[in-house]
């Protein structure tokens, strides 16, 4: 069979600890992993597609988008891209029975849902949702694709369970009528914020009950949404990232009428009796030291870390959550300061209770970052970000087979017992 050709990404086994004596036996274990999927299509040849382009991108081809993976394993090109743009075949399905069986390789109680963005820069402007946003891989602003992700990580490892493709407001406005048609962008598509598509993901996520978790961790997009924050559930606690000149308050305070100077209109609103102050102000203050702790253990050691956690009591703002551009008190929650190996901070808020142990709040910290390190995975081994293919149904096909690649590869890395450190292994 075609699948069985030796040509697996050399960096992937390495880090998976796969032996040349084992890499024979992946092509049939990797059918097996497939077969679990098979109601999702109408026929083998649909089958035969879909495992194309998971040892596609589990192979050492430089470039994974269905063009040269249909070049090396002997398909045809134009059948690989109908597959993934025009061919029936059930994704939903294909969805939930992904979700299950990565909820039986890696949920454990006390886990962490994570929330994050990944962007793919564009040259040109056809491809579904491409816009000039904001673009994580370059940092900057710039012509791209961004999906919303939600993934979990715990001591069991870590995955990514759902995606979505944010498409810009201007794609909802009459002009990009026939590029929307183009593009196969179901009409019942709205405009969602990141925000709200990330609500609605983590509902479903919750709802389901396959991944338990104490946590939900998300980036400075998401912890400065005060609509999303409220949004999380109950039973929840979050660990929210936030930007460097947040405003808080460091001790209570007391809203007063200011004293009327007998000159002009009265001022009626009520001010503080402390002014808040940027979060970077606190990292930067040296009478609030530093703690040295020990996060947990990676595969070059322990993770050291220098931190500060202190209560605070966030803004509350008009134009935008935590601003203060009405120095009105908001919310008390815990503020985690981290100190990283360059002298950068970051900074976290967490609604966790007052009396959590400091313990649990690092924990968070540490679990927050397995998403970053999936991504990195699914974009530099298994080509999550070489998706050429211009349509809505393509990208969400394209993103569903990584994630399927990705868990096969994490039920061969637990099969050959690499151990549980490989999920933490920098910071």
């Amino acid at each position: 069979m075609m699948l069985q050709k030796p040509d697996w990404n050399p960096s992937i086994l390495s880090e998976a600890g796969i032996t040349e004596n084992m890499v024979m036996n992946l092509g049939e274990e990797l059918s097996e992993f497939m077969a679990s999927f098979k109601e999702c299509f109408n026929y083998s040849g649909q089958e035969v597609y879909a495992e194309t382009f998971v040892k596609g991108f589990l192979s050492d081809l430089q470039y994974k988008s269905a063009e040269p993976i249909a070049l090396r394993y002997g398909a045809s090109v134009r059948g690989s891209q109908r597959f993934l743009k025009d061919y029936k075949w059930d994704a939903s399905t294909m969805v939930d029975i992904y979700r299950v069986k990565l909820s039986s390789a890696i949920s454990k109680p006390g886990g962490m849902i994570t929330i994050d963005e990944c962007g793919e820069p564009k040259k040109g402007n056809l491809s579904v949702g491409v816009a000039r946003q904001y673009c994580g891989a370059l940092g900057k602003t710039d012509n791209c694709q961004v999906g919303v992700y939600i993934g979990y990580s715990g001591t069991g490892g870590y995955g990514l369970i759902d995606r979505r493709l944010f498409l810009p407001e201007k794609w909802f406005r009459d002009e990009y009528k026939n590029r929307r048609a183009e593009c196969g962008i179901p009409e019942d598509v709205v405009f969602q914020t990141k925000p709200e598509i990330a609500k609605n993901m983590l509902d479903k996520v919750v709802a389901s009950e396959l991944f338990p978790a104490r946590w939900v961790g998300v980036d400075s997009l998401y912890g400065s949404s005060k609509e999303f924050l409220a949004a999380v559930p109950k039973n929840l606690w979050y660990f929210a990232d936030v930007r460097s000149n947040t405003l808080v308050f460091t001790e209570k305070r007391i809203m007063t009428k200011p004293e009327y100077s007998g000159k002009g209109r009265r001022d009626l609103k009520e001010k503080p009796s402390i002014a808040p102050v940027q979060v970077k102000t606190i990292a930067e203050d040296e009478s609030l030291p530093w703690s040295k702790v020990v996060l947990g253990e990676g595969a070059k050691g322990p993770i050291i870390a220098y931190d500060k956690c202190l209560r605070v009591i966030m803004g509350e703002g008009r134009s935008a959550p935590f601003l203060c551009d009405d120095n009105r008190p908001g919310e008390t929650v815990w503020l985690y300061i981290r100190r990283l190996d360059d002298g950068s901070f970051k900074f976290s808020f967490s609604n966790a209770p007052w009396d959590v142990s400091l313990d649990l709040i690092r924990e968070a910290a540490l679990l927050r970052w397995p998403i970053e390190q999936c991504f990195l995975e699914c974009k530099n081994e298994l080509g999550l970000d070489h998706c050429e293919a211009r349509s809505w149904n393509a990208w969400h096909r394209h993103t569903l087979l990584v994630f399927l690649a990705h868990l096969f590869l994490t039920l061969i890395r637990l099969k050959y017992k690499k151990t549980s450190n490989s999920y933490f292994v920098s910071s």
